[in-house]
């Protein structure tokens, strides 16, 4: 099965834009399992691996040591508080997206401030929608559009 379709059906099912992720709970051994396979295989470098880069590769695992990490002592996604939520989330899309050479189509999330409320809202954008919004705001900083 590609990795993508199992990350999406393990993934939280809920809205780009969520509050909590507690509506599509993630179980952990599953995800240990599954990490633990692409582990072995990144380090031997064979299968789909065996043309990743180095500096991809180093990187890959270096995220499920975060990914591990986080998840240590844990069963599910209950266990932990939004920002390491926030934190499983991204490491387990990096993860997809380099298997996949896909990073683009990355997504990554962060938690933000609400204006003018104490509440914290989680933001999905996508690798490639990021870029355009720094650049789009560099050209106009550049064209003079926005005033320091």
């Amino acid at each position: 099965m590609k990795f993508r379709a199992w990350a999406l059906s393990l993934l939280l099912v809920a809205p780009l834009s969520f509050a909590s992720v507690d509506r599509g709970v993630l179980q952990f051994e599953s995800i240990r399992s599954q990490q633990s396979e692409i582990r072995a295989a990144v380090q031997a470098a064979n299968g789909r691996y065996k043309d990743m880069p180095t500096h991809t590769r180093g990187e890959l695992l270096a995220k499920q040591q975060q990914l591990f990490h986080l998840m240590e002592g844990k069963q599910s996604t209950q266990d932990l508080n939004e920002d390491q939520k926030t934190e499983v989330f991204n490491a387990l899309e990096w993860i997809e997206a380099a298997i996949n050479s896909a990073d683009d189509e990355r997504m990554v999330c962060e938690r933000r401030q609400v204006l003018g409320s104490n509440r914290k809202e989680r933001v999905c954008r996508t690798a490639a929608q990021i870029r355009a919004e720094r650049e789009s705001a560099r050209e106009r900083l550049q064209n003079g559009e926005v005033r320091q």
